[in-house]
Order: C-alpha cells, then structure tokens, then sequence
C-alpha cells in the first residue's frame, strides 16, 4: 500500500511540477548545462553555484552576443510558475553584471529577471531587481533590499508576471508582467557579465517549477470609431515610390535593355574583347579601339583573318516566345553585311541579315522572333570572311518595351498607382549630371558611378522618367544633384523640365548630405547656405516649386535639422529624413520579428520628434512640412556586392502597413513618402530576365492605396500592449479609420502585430450604419518569414472576401496579419 502510494505522488509530481534543492554531486537529468565560451558551476551545500572568470566584455546576452552561462530545463505546456533563490555574495565594484532566471523561446532569446549591478555603463550605486528581454532592457525595476533573493515567474495565458521576495516565509510581491510574444521553451538560471567583464560567483539555492491550472483566454481587443471626427486629411502622397540609378533597380529592372555594356565601354579582357561580351568564331582578332569610336572612348573591333564566320557573343540570356527588337551601331572596311541572331548551344533560334555597312558609323535596326521560353541564350553580332567590322553600340529588348521600359514592370508599378516617384536619387545624384542623360541615348556617354561604383549607361534620364511616372501616373520629384554639383546646373534642369513642358513640382534639393558617405558631404550650416544658394536660383525658374530640403531622423546628425531649419527654413517647404529600419542577423528570427514589426512604433515618434524640431526653429508664419521619401527595411543580407537584393518577408509587410498607420497618424505633417526602392534594390518586388516577383511589402501597398480615404477618423484602440525592442511600448492591435470625401465609405485597416496568437476584436462605428456586405481584404500566411520567390511567385498575396456587417461586431484577426476593411453605407 505505501509502495503504490509513493508511486502515486511521484506521478502527480512530474504532472504537476518538480523541485531541485542542488543537494547531491551532479545535476539532475532534467537540466542542460550551456556555456559555449566559458564558465563553470558547482553543487556546493545545498547551492548551484555558477562562476564565470574575468573576460574583456563579459559573457553577455544581447543581440548578437549570446555566451552568457546558464543552466535550462524544459517547460510544460500550458501555464506554469517557476521559483529559485539568488545571491551575488562578492563582486568587484567595478562589475556589471545580472543573474537571475532565464524563461527562454530559445538560447539565443529569453527574458532575465533577477538582480542587476552596472557600475561602468550604467554607473548605479547598489544592486536592483531588474527585468530585460534579449535586446530590451529596464522592462522593471524595483530596489533591491537584501543581497539575497527569493524570485518567481508565472505564465498565464499570454502574460509572464514576476514576483519576488526576501523571506521565504512572507508574501511574493508582484513586480509588473509582460506580454508573451513566442511562447518560452525553457526555462532557468543565467549569469551574465558585461561591460569590463569582471568575474563573478552567483549562488542559486533552488529551483521549483509546477504547472497551474491553464487559462486558455485568448487576446481581446476594443476599437471604437468615430466617423464623425476627422483628426487630419491625409495626403494620397504617403505612398510614394523611390527609384535610384543602383544595382538593378534601373538597368535590369525598369529598363527593358538585356545587354550589359552595350556602349562597348569598361575593361578590356585577355582575349581583346570588351568586359560582358566574349569572341564569337575563331578566324579572327579582337582589340579595343580608342581612336575610332562612336561613344565613351572605345569601340570593339573584330578583325577577320579567315574565311568563316566570327564576331562577338554575350551569353547569360533568358527569353520568352515572343519578339526581340534592338539595334548595332558599326562600320566596317571590307565588310558589307552582318548578322544578329539568337542562339543556343550553337543552335540558331533566331537570326536576320542587315545590309548596308559602310564606312561610316551606321544604326542598323532588327527584329527577332523566339518561338519557346529558354534560359541561357546567347546574342551575336558576326559577319563571315576578312574584314574589319567596329561595333559602337548595341541594343536588344523585346518588342513589347514600353520607350525602352519592361511592360510586365511598369504595370506591376502601375497596379500600386504610386501617386509620386522620386529620383534619381539616392547616394547616386550626388555624382549626376543631369545633361549626360538627355539627347540620343546611344550618344549618351557611360559614365563611372563613384557613389556605388558602376557604370552609368545614362540610357535613362530626365526624359525617360518623365515618361515612366506618365504610364504608371505618378507624379515626378527631381532630387537635383547639391554634392559636387551647382546651383546653376539644378536651375538649368529645372528650365529644362519646364521648357519641355514636364510637370515636375516637386525638387529635392541634395540627398544625406550629413553622411561622410556622400559625394560633397556637408556639415548641417554648410549645407543650409549651399541649400540657400539652390533656392534662390530654382525659385528663379519656378517660384511655386515645392523644395525639399535634406534632413535627418529627430535630433541627431549634430542638431541636423534644428541648424538646416533655423538658417535656410525661409526657403525651402519640406524636410526630408530617412529611415531604414535593420537587424541582427544573429539574433533569433522571433526575436527579428518583434524587432521589424514594432518598429513603426518607433518611426512614429521619429516623425513626431522630427517635426516638433522644425515647428520650433522655422521662421514665424513659415509653413515646412515633412517628405519622409526613403524608409524600408535594410536586411543585413542587402550588401553592393549582391545589388541589395533579398526577398522580403510576410513580417516586412506588416511592417509597411505599420508604417501606412504612422503616417496616417502624422498626417497633418507627413506630405510625402517614398518607399526606398520600388524594383530589386531593397525592392517592394524582384525581376528576373522574364518573371516579376511581388513582394508582401508590395501587397501592402497594393491594400492600402486603393482603401484609404482623405480624412483621418478618430480610432481607440483599448486591447493589450507588449513591449518591442526598437518600438518600445507596442499594441498588439495598431488600428487606422480614415473616411471617403463623400463620407459615404469608411475604410478601417486592423493590424494584428501578435505572431502566435489571434485576436477577437469588438468594431464599433459610431453613428455609421453600414451596409449589410462588407469587403475585406487580408495580408497573411502560415508563418511570419513566408514569402515570395521565383519559384512561388504567388505563395502570399491579399486574400480578398465579402463578410457581414453584422461579423464587425467580434471580428478575428489572425496571427500576424493585416485586415482592411471597405465598410459602405
């Protein structure tokens, strides 16, 4: 009987919770010991005993740092409530320090909760308790009164509440609680080090965990709308675009040419044939020629020694079943005709003889047609027999190119109707001369990008954008070039824009000219008197265009914009700061997640702050607004090296629509946005030679532009908030109301920031009776890091359904998602 009776209990034991009194010499089997550069422990009366040696900053846990040593043990499901004893006896007083329990989602992400000793960074005078989640710090803190400590932790539902005591015997005293993100998977002791990294011995003198009762509550959320109140218009301008002549955003992207190094320029390789193109045939030489040229110094000359057929080749082609059309430039001496063709494996696809070379430099025109899709082709220009043929030039796109632009891109552009686009730049217009890029553009001459270091084809210019933003019906802003360049050239473009009768207003006057990264970079009054002397002369030209003055995000950059304000605010209307929002790549991907997604929250304020900054230095009577045309996500994966190219991810959209609500917020403020950029660099979507991939963060856009109305409408929100490492204090639902001019359609975006748990959300309208259908639009897939790719180009895309009016009332919003809803009456 007492046999099945101690069996008994030792069952209800591993069901409902265990405790470990570190008596005996060695750990339990339940534990896992973590210490990946260092220290040790000991079971020393009754005592986990950790210790950790001297070591030059630490053995942290921070974002990208994870060595701090710790001791782990695996956490039921369900709710759950976690105890231990800690004492820090003897520590250098020049230590920083903090040791406590670990509640982990993972080894490289976990809150900390436990005393906290920092004499060098944070120059505290005595130890405290302290909370902190990996990268989050001061999330509680509460003076510490005795140099031992009981601690305890419990999770119920989505909430982790912390206690402590210093008498076993007395009341556990409730610290605060925060919200669960990703659900933690063990739990334990920790020891970390910072700073000057002094050792440190820290004592734990139990450790008990047992399972409570589950309380399967789920998030709840309130927002109530009042269309009646109109807080501020909003500006259709938030949802700009920004293309910059980098990486493939322009050539390889936008433009339809499929030829690299079509002007013949750059390095000149062993075999005499120019960089990007190869020698086709045999019976031949190859040579650059400098002298004779058609443009940018240097031609390719093919000079035939044999009776067969030779010339030049560029391999790497994808192609569609369908027309090519391009051009050579050339002349030749003993040649009279060429061929162009399309080849693969030495197999001819498609070919077309053009007659008529001379002497004399000539544009000979073709067309040719693919009958099946097949990647890896080859472009050749050749003739057969002796010979010299020079080739100046050459072009191929296919015959559907809009002026020179990829069909499938622009109406992919298009289909986010960005109401502005602004260019060329960026770092790049910092190095531009404007007039390189007008005329004949095989005349245009190549020039070398010193701000990404490239190649600048300048096949697309002032009137090529012009005609861009036309097709997509975008609005132009001309950022002009306020690094190397001169008033009077941003003048003369802006008389040339006006001559031509291109309707540009908006003009930027430099980019980032704090960073020592730009051409000409400028400190802030230097800068504000050369923004001065821009000014004036463009007001010469047009005296109504809006100028865009280069800024900063808030108070940093030396004062930045409080300096650029105060000296030149008489002469310029907008300001203009950026902001890239980047990570760890280190760092656990739920841990990124909580980083991308809060941070609109940050932005936000940034914005807030920026424009308080003007407000207090502009002059009196003088309206400046704000044009925030560069934001996005920068992943650490985005290098020059690979074009800045990545396929963003379901979180990077809900990022975007965060950013929409921030903006929709400031909207009495915010005049413009541009996303940075539209097409492969940091791209809102991703070409290939033939395909066109969208991202969710062009989703996001798609949703937004066709459902927001002209006026911001008072929107509460009375639902849980957690914290964010970049966002601070962060609601799990961000909600944006705004209304049609007519009053008539009231368009409600719901973002549900949480990544592992749905939310029931009470609507209500106000005054506004809806009709009884509903459209309701949905940005969401399995997993946070889904995406679009190549291969799955349509994996995540808006779902878009019809609801009741009546389904308002208790709405569910799933698992890190974006909800819009077109509510008509």
């Amino acid at each position: 009987m007492m046999g099945n009776l101690t069996l008994l209990l030792g069952v209800l034991m591993t069901m409902h919770g265990w405790v470990d009194e570190f008596k005996g010499v060695q750990l339990s089997e339940r534990w896992r010991w973590f210490a990946p550069v260092g220290g040790s422990y000991e079971l020393r009366d009754g005592w986990f005993v950790v210790s950790v040696p001297e070591r030059e900053k630490g053995f942290d846990h921070w974002s990208g740092t994870f060595d701090a040593p710790m001791l782990l043990t695996d956490l039921p499901d369900g709710d759950w409530a976690a105890e231990t004893k800690v004492q820090v006896p003897n520590y250098e007083p020049d230590s920083d320090f903090h040791v406590g329990m670990a509640i982990a989602v993972s080894e490289r992400y976990l809150w900390l909760w436990g005393i906290f000793y920092s004499a060098t960074v944070w120059k505290m005078q005595r130890p405290e308790l302290f909370l902190e989640r990996t990268r989050e710090s001061s999330l509680l803190r509460v003076p510490l009164p005795s140099s031992v400590v009981n601690l305890r932790v419990e999770k119920r539902g989505w909430w982790l509440h912390f206690f402590w005591r210093t008498e076993e015997q007395s009341e556990w005293q409730e610290a605060g609680k925060s919200l669960v993100w990703f659900t933690p998977k063990q739990v334990g002791l920790i020891v970390k080090t910072f700073g000057k990294g002094r050792p440190l011995s820290a004592r734990f003198g139990y450790f008990k965990l047992e399972q409570l009762e589950s309380n399967s509550s789920s998030l709840e959320a309130k927002v109530s709308v009042n269309p009646r109140r109109k807080v501020n218009e909003i500006n259709p301008m938030i949802y700009g675009q920004f293309i910059e002549h980098l990486g493939r955003c322009i050539y390889g992207g936008i433009w339809a040419e499929m030829l690299r190094n079509r002007k013949m320029h750059g390095a000149v390789q062993e075999n005499g044939v120019v960089e990007h193109w190869q020698p086709f045939g045999r019976s031949a030489r190859w040579y650059a020629d400098n002298v004779e040229f058609f443009v940018g110094g240097q031609s390719q000359v093919i000079e035939g020694t044999g009776s067969s057929e030779h010339g030049i080749a560029q391999n790497g082609l994808d192609l569609l079943p369908k027309g090519y059309v391009g051009r050579v430039i050339v002349k030749g001496e003993g040649v009279k005709e060429i061929t162009v063709s399309l080849q693969k494996d030495g197999k001819v696809l498609a070919s077309q003889t053009l007659k008529g070379v001379t002497g004399k430099w000539k544009k000979l025109q073709f067309r040719l047609t693919v009958k099946e899709a097949l990647n890896g082709a080859q472009f050749v220009i050749s003739f057969s027999g002796k010979g010299k043929l020079w080739v100046g030039a050459a072009s191929l796109m296919p015959a559907d190119n809009v002026d020179g632009m990829r069909k499938d891109v622009l109406d992919a552009i298009k289909d986010i109707k960005p109401p502005i686009v602004r260019w060329p730049g960026g770092n790049f217009v910092s190095g531009y001369d404007w007039r390189d890029g007008i005329g004949d553009p095989d005349l245009r001459p190549p020039r070398w990008d010193r701000a990404w270091g490239a190649w600048e084809w300048n096949d697309f210019g002032t009137d090529e954008f012009i005609k861009f933003c036309k097709y997509i019906g975008a609005e132009p802003y001309i950022c002009t070039n306020c690094g190397e360049g001169y008033e009077h050239e941003a003048a003369e473009w802006m008389r040339y824009c006006k001559e031509k009768g291109y309707k540009v207003r908006y003009w930027g006057i430099g980019n980032e000219m704090y960073g020592r990264w730009q051409l000409g970079h400028l400190d802030a009054n230097k800068y504000a008197l050369k923004a001065i002397l821009f000014a004036k002369e463009m007001r010469k030209v047009m005296p109504n265009a809006r100028l865009i003055a280069v800024g900063v995000d808030g108070g940093g950059w030396g004062n930045w914009n409080a300096i650029v304000t105060k000296v030149a605010g008489a002469h310029f209307d907008l300001l203009a700061p950026h902001y890239y929002q980047g990570y760890n790549p280190n760092d656990d991907p739920r841990q990124i997640y909580t980083v991308i997604a809060g941070s609109p929250v940050h932005i936000e304020r940034m914005l807030r702050e920026t424009f308080a900054i003007v407000e207090r230095n502009k002059p009196k009577g003088k309206q400046i607004t704000l044009a925030f045309d560069e934001w996005n996500v920068w992943e650490p994966t985005q290098t020059v090296e690979n074009g800045l190219e990545s396929f963003y991810e379901l979180r990077d959209g809900i990022f975007a629509a965060g950013v929409f609500h921030a903006m929709h917020r400031c909207g009495d403020f915010v005049e413009l946005a541009c996303l940075a950029q539209t097409v492969n660099v940091l791209g809102a979507m991703r070409t290939s030679q033939t395909k066109v991939v969208k991202s969710p963060i062009y989703w996001a856009f798609w949703i937004y532009v066709r459902n927001t109305g002209k006026w911001r409408v008072d929107c509460n929100v009375d639902g849980p908030i957690g914290t964010t490492p970049v966002g601070g204090e962060t609601p799990v639902v961000d909600a944006s109301a705004t209304l049609s001019e007519d009053g008539k359609t009231l368009f409600v975006s719901l973002i549900n920031l949480h990544p592992e748990s749905d939310v029931s959300v009470h609507l209500e309208l106000g005054n506004f009776k809806a009709v009884r259908k509903v459209q309701m639009w949905r940005l969401w897939s399995v997993h946070f890091t889904d995406t679009n790719t190549f291969d799955e180009p349509e994996k995540l895309k808006p779902i878009e359904q019809t609801i009741s009016a009546d389904d308002l009332a208790n709405l569910v919003l799933p698992r890190h998602s974006v909800t819009v809803l077109r509510i008509e009456r």
